[in-house]
């Protein structure tokens, strides 16, 4: 028997013929000093039947220390059976922890079974290959069914032949394996849908519809790569598809919001910019339509009566929806979305403010615009939430207009907004008109006698006669106290006197408040006409406002309860005075 130095350590079947056929003597002469044995890489020992070593190699030095020591008990336990078998070799292996080692030993009795041979054959390489890869199937198999990913195989018919056992979207391998695959997906008609399970080529990122064992539909994602034999024969394919399902809910939804969010941002932006709160609504049902591809925005506010009036209107709103809407409460408003009779798409929400409601927003389209979602729906609910807001903000404002252009109590203009916007109308050319001074009578004996809350209501009889006297482009104000003034646009010298005397008539009313029937409550009322032609002078308020007060004085030293006309910007002789008149 000859080895070779360098060997691998491993001895064939016909070497390990021969050891088992030699004797004793004939090993230990292998055993020495420059011998095969000697040399081979790993531990080789020979034991008589007492369990003594008779002989061993430099590479055996480790399992001689176990063995006199009494610490290697299994290569101890692999003698005995050995030499107990009748003959027949025995085998084991030995793990050393400490260095990392692995051993396999080969037990061979000689001389009859008087004595054990014991070859050992480092094979630590051979079982961490093995190993890895019995840890790597394992790994690999172990992510294949815990993987959510829906692996597969299918053969040269396109049908499933492979299912991992899990993520097969609701599905029992068994009821897929035989089956054609593309029989799961969904199709539309007239659309050609590309799926991987009969890939040609490597491909990644197929998007497709399957069916879901409970029938509802999953969205696809697929890599798959062609199967081949040795000669290049296309097989089938295998691959992986994952859910995606969710996760494009998930991009729709944070796109949806997105959008929204840009869409309210801007009605946000557009409302906030108005420079002129009057305007803001308006500017609001623009930016509302235009972000929800609507024909059309009505914004309704709340009146004092708690019913409804329109305050921004965009294109022409359905009749009869919006008619129906003005006449109910704010308060009883709920959410709608309906078609009317017309096939027009009616979308409406109230607003509120504070917990209380304060208007709506209606929107519409016809048919070819669409039927309103849920999407709409909710970026209307949030639209309403900001013009809530702006609705009460323009109601400040409004309020705040009211108290610094009007009269606390009767609240008609006061004296610095009417020469503020009477002076702003004559400024226009050709603006002709009469101003109607009125001065009450007896009015301190009221204050005197009777007090101040009797005055009051004496002062809101004749706002209210003022009221009645003006019509929509007409300005009725309180100048302070008892005196008032109405300017009547567009008014000749012949209107004039009609107003007066109405106005005389009416405040014979006012003789209800007389102290003493010798001193009743009523007008003294002076007039200023401006003739509004190109030649004539120009007056401004303060003028016209000094002219009329004249002719009003005129009236109280000649007997009260009458009317005067003022003379003429630059004439010498007073104008005509108007006819007196206890008002009866």
């Amino acid at each position: 028997m000859t080895r070779q130095e360098g060997g691998t350590g491993a001895m064939d079947s016909k070497e390990l013929k021969e050891l088992a056929g030699a004797d004793s003597g004939q090993i230990l002469h292998l055993l020495e000093d420059g011998a095969p044995l000697f040399q081979y890489p790993g531990p080789i020992l020979l034991l008589d039947r007492e369990k003594n070593i008779i002989g061993a190699n430099p590479a055996a030095m480790s399992l001689v220390h176990g063995i006199m020591s009494g610490s290697a008990l299994s290569v101890i336990a692999l003698v005995s059976a050995t030499l107990s078998s009748g003959g027949r070799p025995q085998n084991m292996k030995i793990l050393d922890e400490e260095a990392g080692r692995t051993t396999d030993i080969t037990a061979l009795p000689v001389d009859s079974g008087d004595h054990v041979l014991l070859l050992g054959r480092d094979i630590s390489l051979d079982q961490n290959l093995r190993n890895a890869l019995v840890e790597s199937r394992q790994r690999y198999k172990d992510l294949v069914e815990i993987s959510s990913d829906f692996a597969w195989e299918t053969d040269i018919n396109g049908k499933f032949v492979f299912v991992s056992t899990s993520g097969a979207l609701g599905y029992e391998p068994d009821e897929l394996v035989g089956h054609v695959a593309d029989d799961f997906v969904s199709k539309i008609d007239g659309i050609q849908v590309v799926t991987p399970f009969n890939a040609k080529e490597p491909s990644t990122g197929i998007e497709f519809r399957f069916r879901r064992a409970d029938g509802s539909i999953a969205e696809l994602e697929a890599s798959a790569a062609p199967l081949h034999t040795d000669d290049g024969d296309w097989l089938g394919a295998r691959g992986v598809c994952r859910d995606m399902t969710e996760a494009r809910r998930r991009d729709a939804a944070l796109a949806k919001a997105r959008n929204r969010e840009r869409l309210m941002a801007y009605i946000v932006r557009t409302i906030r910019d108005e420079m002129d709160p009057k305007a803001m609504l308006a500017s609001a049902a623009r930016a509302i339509a235009r972000s929800l591809a609507s024909d059309g925005c009505v914004i309704c506010r709340r009146t004092d009566t708690g019913n409804l009036t329109v305050a921004a209107e965009l294109g022409s709103a359905p009749e009869t929806f919006l008619a129906d809407l003005l006449k109910s409460g704010a308060e009883t408003l709920t959410p709608a979305t309906l078609t009317d009779a017309e096939g027009v798409n009616i979308l409406s929400y109230p607003t509120g403010y504070h917990q209380k409601a304060n208007g709506a927003v209606v929107l519409w389209r016809d048919h070819v615009g669409g039927a309103w979602n849920e999407d709409d729906s909710d970026l209307m609910k949030e639209v309403s939430n900001q013009i809530g807001i702006a609705i009460e903000q323009v109601a400040s404002h409004e309020n705040l207009e009211l108290l610094s252009t009007t009269d606390p109590l009767t609240k008609l203009l006061n004296r610095r907004t009417f020469q503020q916007r009477l002076d702003d109308r004559l400024a226009k050319a050709g603006e002709g008109g009469a101003l109607i001074y009125v001065d009450l009578d007896n009015f301190k004996l009221v204050n005197d006698n009777l007090g101040h809350q009797m005055g009051d209501k004496v002062l809101l009889d004749v706002a209210a006669m003022l009221h009645d006297a003006a019509g929509k482009q007409d300005m009725p104000a309180r100048l302070g106290g008892d005196e008032f003034v109405i300017w009547f646009g567009s008014a000749d010298r012949e209107a004039a006197r009609g107003k007066a005397e109405g106005l005389l008539k009416a405040a014979g009313t006012l003789a209800q408040y007389a102290v003493d029937e010798t001193r009743k409550v009523g007008m003294s009322i002076g007039i200023a006409c401006i003739a509004g032609q190109p030649d004539a002078p120009s007056e401004n308020a303060e003028s016209l406002v000094a002219r009329a007060d004249e002719a009003m004085y005129e009236i109280k030293h000649g007997g009260k309860n009458a009317y005067a006309f003022a003379k003429d910007p630059g004439a010498k002789d007073p104008e005509e005075s108007g006819d007196r008149s206890d008002g009866h």
